[in-house]
């Protein structure tokens, strides 16, 4: 295969995998405090370099320049705060500021998210619907005698007029490490610590919407359809270029 099939197939490759988080932010537009994503493209010199050496000069003199395929070297998650919506559900919670709720999911273990569209379960146990128990501070599931409660600004909780429990808020030090492992939910690459205090508010009644734009998604969703339809195109046209080649030089002599 010569090199401009391979730059438009690997464009193909990227594009699929833009197209794919794009539409995976468009199915969350609705989801509480869900934070968009976006795919950062590099070529693949580039790509090389940056797992071969911390030293740029050091790699880009063993594998050399001129290098045109692209790859998606990683995933960005845009963690800046979504608005707010007003429920009036006691079992809904919003962070304003830093931190995100802990989660224990019976598949990831303690989890982090940002949304607080809880329930009580059969048992009073406070849910996030299809992740997992809401912890407290001490790392365990929060449970209650129904939904008459109230929450502070510190995540302390009250029901009849005694504290029950409080919200685990925690963070991490760098936010590359967390990977999402579900809509809306991460695991923390290298462990998570409690929120300082004055850094974050809970609101209750309230959910996180999802910091999705609409109208940049769809946007980028057709720049980024064009693009694969460019690249599909431009692998046909150097298909058929080294058809032609072949029987050409097939009939020489």
């Amino acid at each position: 295969m010569d090199r401009g099939s391979y730059a438009a197939a690997a464009g193909m490759f990227s594009g699929q995998k833009a197209i794919n988080v794009l539409a995976q932010n468009v199915a969350n537009v609705t989801t509480a405090g869900y934070k968009s994503q976006s795919t950062v493209q590099s070529t693949f010199a580039e790509y090389m370099v940056s797992r071969m050496s911390t030293n740029p000069r050091i790699a880009e003199a063993d594998i050399g320049p001129g290098a045109y395929i692209t790859v998606n070297d990683e995933q960005f998650i845009d963690f800046s705060q979504g608005g707010f919506e007003k429920t009036n559900r006691s079992v809904d919670m919003a962070i304003q500021g830093q931190g995100f709720f802990v989660i224990q999911n019976p598949n990831f273990g303690q989890v982090l998210t940002r949304n607080g569209q809880f329930e009580l379960d059969e048992q009073g146990f406070l849910v996030l619907p299809g992740v997992g128990q809401v912890l407290n501070i001490a790392g365990q599931a929060i449970q209650l005698a129904g939904s008459d409660f109230k929450v502070d600004a510190e995540g302390v909780i009250v029901q009849n007029g005694v504290e029950v429990a409080q919200l685990n808020i925690s963070t991490v030090v760098n936010r590359e490490d967390l990977t999402p492992v579900g809509e809306g939910f991460y695991q923390a690459v290298n462990g998570f610590q409690p929120a300082q205090d004055r850094t974050f508010i809970i609101l209750q009644g309230v959910t996180e919407e999802s910091n999705v734009d609409m109208t940049e998604e769809m946007s980028d969703m057709i720049a980024s359809q064009n693009n694969f339809t460019s690249c599909t195109q431009m692998l046909k046209i150097f298909d058929k270029i080294s058809e032609i080649a072949s029987n050409t030089i097939g009939r020489v002599g």
